[in-house]
């Protein structure tokens, strides 16, 4: 790794070349920032430039492949100004939810801010982490309550290690690498601010590398599951998050050095409402889009939230769903057109 020249502040991203971290890292970029982006392969670090060789001079990449490894972070951390830890491990399959799931997410998070409190430069730290964090789903719907930062999920870690639905495995994973996070700045006392982004099911456009759209994130791949479905999906998560406003709260919280927990929810969600503005935002791929409803395409009344904190102190305004699915069509589609053709998008 060669270093960074000194003419603008650096931020160390991690998972650089994913969902969010890239648009985390196009974001700070053009605000006049250097990256350094931590990539698992050299390869990901290839594609990453091939797609943006416009920001060449202005990124350079370390390859992290285990983010739990102690001493992961000891040369990546070294003269960052900022720390945005957007990287944590997803599997819909794994042998062992401790192993595999549990003490990677915690330890990835732990470790990261342990090599922020050894490096003087780090002024601002922000972690990405999840509504899985924010919600208790033996609730369900929960309608009446309303959700706020203050909320935490009530996962126990030795229920969490013997659970069988590996997605239930991966919430408490969210929950108990925050907790952690939090527990450090509490007990460790570092010379850094600290915030935490807690969003629900992240949507727009993927700018990250993509060699398939068979290979897209859970997150990414939520609007194109749409797309050639005999029936409009089951919605996940009633309530979304743009990934441009992701990208924009991980800036303005190290940039403003706050300390805090931001709930970031943009508005509601719903699969039956995505299909409708995918039909009339691309009429000529409305044939494409289906019109028989799984149950729950359409949520249940639910949960209401506060996010005003995000907006005062990050000055964030939420893009609405109908923009953001544009944007998403857009960028799909296009895609979609430029591998048919050979290209690489």
């Amino acid at each position: 790794m060669s270093p960074a020249p000194s003419t603008s502040k650096l931020v160390l991203i991690t998972g650089v070349s994913g969902f969010v971290g890239s648009a985390t890292t196009l974001e700070f970029l053009q605000k006049g920032w250097r990256v350094r982006g931590t990539v698992r392969s050299q390869a990901k670090a290839d594609a990453w430039l091939k797609k943006y060789p416009e920001h060449a001079n202005n990124i350079e990449f370390v390859i992290v492949k285990e983010l739990a490894e102690d001493g992961a972070f000891d040369e990546a951390i070294k003269g960052v100004d900022a720390v945005a830890h957007t990287a944590s491990p997803f599997f819909t399959t794994f042998k062992d939810n401790v192993k595999d799931m549990l003490e990677p997410a915690l330890k990835g998070t732990t470790s990261i801010l342990k090599a922020a409190k050894s490096e003087p430069s780090v002024k601002s730290v922000v972690i990405t982490s999840s509504l899985a964090a924010a919600q208790d789903i033996s609730k369900g719907d929960d309608v009446g309550f309303t959700r706020t930062s203050e909320v935490w999920s009530p996962f126990v870690w030795e229920e969490a290690c013997l659970f069988k639905v590996p997605i239930f495995t991966y919430l408490a994973s969210k929950t108990f690498a925050e907790k952690a996070a939090w527990k450090f700045v509490e007990e460790e006392k570092p010379h850094f601010t600290m915030s935490t982004i807690v969003p629900p099911i992240i949507l727009g456009p993927a700018l990250q590398p993509v060699q398939s759209l068979s290979d897209l994130n859970l997150s990414a791949a939520a609007i194109w599951s749409i797309v050639d479905a005999e029936e409009i999906p089951m919605t996940a998560v009633p309530v979304f998050i743009n990934v441009i406003d992701v990208a924009k709260a991980h800036y303005e919280a190290i940039a403003r050095a706050t300390s805090n927990r931001y709930l970031f929810i943009g508005g509601e969600n719903s699969n039956s409402e995505i299909a409708r503005i995918l039909k009339e935002e691309f009429p000529e791929q409305a044939h494409r889009i289906p019109t028989k409803e799984a149950v729950g395409a359409t949520p249940n009344p639910h949960w209401s939230w506060d996010s005003s904190p995000a907006e005062r102190e990050l000055g964030i305004q939420y893009t609405s769903l109908r923009d953001t699915v544009k944007a998403a069509g857009q960028q799909l589609f296009s895609a979609e057109k430029a591998l048919r053709l050979g290209g690489q998008v």
